[in-house]
């Protein structure tokens, strides 16, 4: 081969290995990548080798790194992630993880300092007291919210050292705090006592604007409270602090509604609202209607307002709906009980009423008195002039005969 030919092809050899390493470097590495090169310091500035960190991100991580002698890490994050540094070192901890936002190529120092632990015994006036909360605070950010065991402590895991303010309590007891310095391994004992506070519970129907107070609605608490609304749809119940109850309020033609309630260390009040269950109710104008006449009937609601459109029947066949104000005239067409019922929304109500004849009665009565007269005997006087005629009636009698023949005399 010419040395001419030999050259070019080297030359193009190189510049195809050339481009291939160039775009495989550009796959190798996402154009959405940056590198945080972070650097984990003690409190005096030191940094510190061997320290294991975890990167995590929305959708991304997580990125393990540790630390080389000079206290640096190199981590590959999305561009503009939220991300999350985490940090483990055998002496050295950090209460919260670091948070970088918007992430961009740069250096981020992450602080840490040396770690120690608090056990705490929560105590009341019988005792340890078991499943009492402990929650610790460090700078204004919470590191422990957690219960005590069986025995009435509760060991952290390893904290950063410096002043925490430390709150324990149990439902039913009051709050205890204090500030708390861990410089080590270090021991703390609290006392809590038993407390409950005032609680009013106001209930109304807010149907109404403004809303108007229901007496005699029954307020639950379950282990605590069964009372009963008074004049001013009130009622007030002691009850323990630091705990939530679920409040449960009934009455009779009225929907129950359950609420829930936090109780602290000060008087409270809960405002609950029901209204009265769904119905429909039916009124007639009369109770005795002529045969062949109309009574009118009305159909409300469980507020008395007036339902139009309700469906009006007569002893099962429709007879129309009601008007704008809840009314429908309803024919009357035969003698006896009718019963005329209303439906609405899927609620119903039913009336009876009762058809008479045209003298008054209903063709039962007016037979039954018919039969009365035919078949019952006169009571006969003892003048024998007849029924209604006793010696009173004689006397008249013969009275009116005397003036009856003068005057013909005459």
């Amino acid at each position: 081969m010419p040395r001419a030919h030999t050259r070019a092809a080297t030359i193009a050899f190189a510049v195809f290995v050339a481009s291939a390493s160039f775009v495989g470097g550009v796959g190798a590495q996402s154009s959405d990548s940056v590198t945080l090169t972070v650097t984990v310091v003690d409190e005096g500035g030191n940094p510190l080798s061997d320290a294991q960190l975890s990167a995590t991100w929305d959708g991304g991580g997580p990125v393990n790194r540790t630390t080389a002698g000079n206290g640096k890490a190199f981590v590959d994050v999305d561009e503009g992630a939220d991300v999350a540094i985490r940090v483990d070192h055998p002496n050295y901890v950090r209460n919260q993880p670091y948070v970088v936002e918007n992430a961009s190529e740069g250096d981020v120092t992450i602080e840490v300092a040396r770690d120690g632990r608090a056990t705490v015994t929560v105590e009341g006036a019988e005792g340890p007291l078991d499943n009492a909360i402990v929650r610790m605070f460090h700078d204004g950010q919470p590191v422990i919210n957690e219960r005590t065991a069986a025995d009435g402590t509760f060991t952290t895991p390893e904290i950063e050292q410096g002043n925490y303010t430390l709150i324990t309590f149990k439902e039913g007891y009051l709050r205890n705090r204090t500030t708390l310095t861990v410089d080590g391994q270090v021991e703390q004992t609290m006392g809590i006592r038993q407390e409950s506070v005032l609680v009013t519970f106001d209930v109304s129907d807010d149907h109404f604007d403004p809303p108007r107070a229901v007496t005699n609605a029954n307020v639950t608490v379950p282990g605590v409270a069964d009372v009963t609304t008074q004049g001013t749809g009130t009622v007030s119940v002691s009850m323990p602090v630091n705990d939530a109850y679920e409040v449960t309020v009934t009455k009779p033609g009225y929907e129950s509604v359950t609420e829930r309630l936090s109780v602290r260390e000060s008087e409270t009040a809960l405002n609950a609202t029901i209204q009265r269950t769904p119905a429909v109710s039916l009124r007639a104008d009369n109770d005795r209607v002529v045969v062949g006449e109309t009574v009118r009937v009305t159909v409300t609601d469980e507020y008395g307002n007036p339902v139009p459109g309700a469906a009006v029947s007569r002893a099962g066949t429709s007879v129309g709906e009601t008007d704008a104000d809840g009314v429908r005239s309803v024919p009357v067409e035969s003698a006896g009980n009718v019963t005329i019922s209303a439906e609405a929304d899927g609620r119903t109500a039913e009336i009876t009423v009762e058809g008479v004849g045209s003298g008054g009665a209903s063709t039962a009565t007016a037979t039954a008195t018919a039969s009365a007269t035919a078949t019952g005997t006169p009571t006969e006087t003892s003048g024998g002039l007849g029924p209604g005629f006793g010696v009173a009636g004689a006397l008249v009698a013969l009275l009116v005969g005397a003036l009856a023949a003068r005057r013909r005399g005459e």
